[in-house]
């Protein structure tokens, strides 16, 4: 988990191109061998690196696919008790991704997911901003806006 952390700290200090090259590399080493913990967190933070929206959403699909072993749209528990308070966050950023595609329909379906689970977050700012995301990707996913 270090490793992804410091490319996480490459992204957040600017140096996506960077950044990406280490992330694709741990992919490598980790799509197969690593924890769901581990390979949910790094393609979340992959998706971050893309400047695509289908790749973006391909990595969002990845990272809920490691936390439920399922496919996207499945109302899946997670994996392991620590992905539960991360499925709120993964459902948004997947159906945010939908949105930005053209496809509210996956969209609201993922907006509606992730309030389904929103309820093992914090009553903290994480929690309420999360929550409040879920809500505006609802709102646009019913009005039909990208």
């Amino acid at each position: 988990m270090d490793e992804i952390m410091d490319a996480v700290a490459i992204l957040q200090s600017g140096d996506k191109a960077r950044a990406r090259e280490l992330m694709h590399i741990l992919w490598e080493r980790l799509e197969t061998g690593g924890t769901p913990i581990e390979r949910a967190t790094l393609a979340h933070f992959l998706a971050d690196t893309e400047e695509d929206v289908a790749e973006e959403l391909h990595w969002d699909l990845a990272a809920l696919k490691a936390a439920t072993g399922a496919d996207a749209g499945e109302n899946e528990h997670p994996v392991s008790a620590e992905l539960a308070t991360f499925l709120p966050s993964l459902h948004l950023n997947v159906g945010d991704a939908f949105r930005r595609s053209g496809d509210p329909h996956q969209a609201l379906l993922h907006a509606e997911l992730g309030l389904k689970r929103s309820h093992v977050l914090a009553d903290d700012g994480y929690g309420t901003t999360i929550r409040q995301a879920l809500l505006r990707l609802r709102e646009r996913a019913l009005a039909g806006k990208r």
